[in-house]
Formats: structure tokens, C-alpha cells, sequence
């Protein structure tokens, strides 16, 4: 029985079902394995706080099985050509190309700390008052276990993060939310910006992290347009580990991670300085990212 591209010709809806019962089936495949990770190593009444490296170990393999494999299943079973139609699978031999890439997510962070600054005053009316609570909670767990993951500054440390948190994660989130769901989208509608907005918004929604939906949304978008102009996975997968692996570095420097540049907790006496470094950056970025997008 011929599987490859069985699905090709089906409805955007039939697709997208198949797309979330394969995100079903990694989710459980991973819990599976780290369960088993966990009992092997610590027993049953382990803390996995308390070891940094199983939660690496076990952050990749989630990583693994709940965005890669199933974009790869979801390619193959949807596309004749999975690697060019699905996936976008393209080199980019232009050196150029790369370094203005990394030039312009560089020149891009101040906008999103800025950005990240203003959804932290997000505050939701009185009678939402639990969601709010919950959403705060979910938040303060979040950076409990990044400052857990990224609390050494030893080389190998640094080294082993930036494999989880900047190359595996670039890797497989954008093969699943630019690879897999933005092609999915397109089968909806013909219109790129709907395709790419979508996709933004559900991969800033997936981190479960409400505080920091308006930067991500945005960084997603961006990854995403980068899709769409280059026709490469590898430009939005370089620029996402670009991303990541300046957080890592920053908060991984005793000397850099309570820097307000590097956290974007801005006090209010340096925030019109701030705004005049975005803002200038920002006007950088445009010049270089049109550039960039002559070259793709």
C-alpha cells in the first residue's frame, strides 16, 4: 500500500485532524519516555528541578517527538514531494543571506523586549480574576525552570543549553508551525499574511506563556515571512535559533542576565532611553531586512 501522499488532495480540515492526532501521538510518546527516563533514573518520588541536565534530556525529546517527528509524518503522508512542498527543505548557499539574517534578529530584540515590556502590563478586568491568576502562575513557572536550566555559566552548560534551547528548539518548532500548520493554513486561504498571522498566533499561544504572547506572536511572524520570501525552512529555523541562542548567552552571563537590556524589565527613569534605542534599531532593521529580502 502506497502511504506517501496518500492524503495530498484532502481538505484543509481532514489535514489539520491528522496534524493534531499525530501531535497527540508524539505528546504521548513522549510522555512515555521520559516517564521512563524519570523512573529509571531518580524513582518515583523524583523532583526533576532538582536535575538540570534530565530536564535538558527531557526538553529535547519532547522537542523531538511532539514537533518534529509528527511534521515529518505529516509531510510524508500530505505531500508527493514532502521535502520542497511540506517542508520547504531548500539550500541557501548565499553567505550573504545568513549573515543578514542574524544582522536583523539582532537588530530586532530591542523591539521585542519593548514589545514584552508592554504585554507584562496586561491585566485583565475583575471578574477574570482566576484566569489572570492561573495565567500569572503558569508564567512564574515558566521562568522558574528557564533560570534552573540556565543557571551556570560553564562552557558545557552554555554549550548543552544552546543545543536544547537555540538548535533543537529552531529546528522542530519551525518545522511544525512554519513546515507543517502554516501549509496547512494555505490550503484555507490563498493569502499569505492570514497564513503567516494564523500560524503566529497558535505558535505564541502553544508556549502557554501569556505575559510574552505579543513578542512571541510577533517573532513568529517574522520567522514566518522569512518562510515565505526565502521558500526555505533553514532561513526562519537559523533566525529562531539566532533568537534563542542570544537569550541563553545573555542570561547565561553572571555579568549579563540582570542586565534591563538583556531581562527588558526597563525601569521607568531609562524607558524613554530605551524607546529611542528601539526605535532606532528598528529603523536599521527595516534598511537590512529589505536587503535581505532582495537576496531570497
Amino acid at each position: 500500500m502506497r502511504i506517501k501522499g496518500i492524503y495530498a488532495t484532502r481538505p484543509a480540515i481532514i489535514q489539520l485532524l491528522i496534524l493534531l492526532l499525530f501531535l497527540l501521538a508524539g505528546a504521548i510518546l513522549s510522555s512515555i519516555i521520559s516517564t521512563g527516563l524519570l523512573l529509571a533514573t531518580h524513582g518515583l518520588q523524583a523532583d526533576i528541578t532538582q536535575d538540570a541536565n534530565l530536564m535538558r534530556l527531557i526538553q529535547f525529546i519532547s522537542a523531538i517527538c511532539t514537533f518534529l517527528l509528527p511534521s515529518i509524518a505529516m509531510a510524508w503522508i500530505c505531500s508527493d514531494n514532502p521535502r520542497r512542498h511540506n517542508l520547504s527543505v531548500k539550500k541557501i548557499t548565499d553567505g550573504r543571506i545568513w549573515i543578514l539574517t542574524l544582522v536583523c534578529v539582532f537588530l530586532f530584540s530591542p523591539v521585542i523586549n519593548l514589545l514584552g515590556l508592554l504585554n507584562k502590563q496586561m491585566e485583565l478586568p475583575a471578574f477574570m480574576a482566576p484566569i489572570e491568576e492561573w495565567m500569572r502562575a503558569q508564567e512564574t513557572l515558566a521562568e522558574q525552570l528557564t533560570t534552573i536550566l540556565l543557571s551556570s555559566d560553564s562552557v558545557w552548560v552554555i554549550l548543552a543549553n544552546l543545543i536544547v534551547i537555540a538548535v533543537t528548539a529552531g529546528i522542530t518548532e519551525e518545522f511544525l508551525f512554519r513546515g507543517a500548520l502554516q501549509r496547512v493554513i494555505g490550503k484555507w486561504t490563498s493569502n499569505p499574511h492570514t497564513i503567516i498571522w494564523v500560524a503566529a498566533i497558535l505558535f505564541s499561544a502553544f508556549h502557554l506563556q501569556f505575559y510574552g504572547f505579543l513578542p512571541r506572536m510577533i517573532l513568529g511572524a517574522y520567522f514566518g515571512y522569512l518562510l515565505y520570501w526565502s521558500k526555505s525552512i533553514w532561513i526562519p529555523v537559523f533566525a529562531h535559533f539566532v533568537n534563542n541562542a542570544f537569550a541563553v548567552i545573555g542570561m547565561s552571563d553572571s555579568r549579563l542576565k540582570d542586565n534591563e537590556f538583556i531581562t527588558g524589565d526597563i525601569p521607568a527613569e531609562h524607558l524613554l532611553d530605551f524607546c529611542l534605542i528601539a526605535a532606532l534599531s528598528f529603523l536599521l532593521f527595516i534598511l537590512v531586512n529589505r536587503r535581505l529580502k532582495r537576496l531570497l
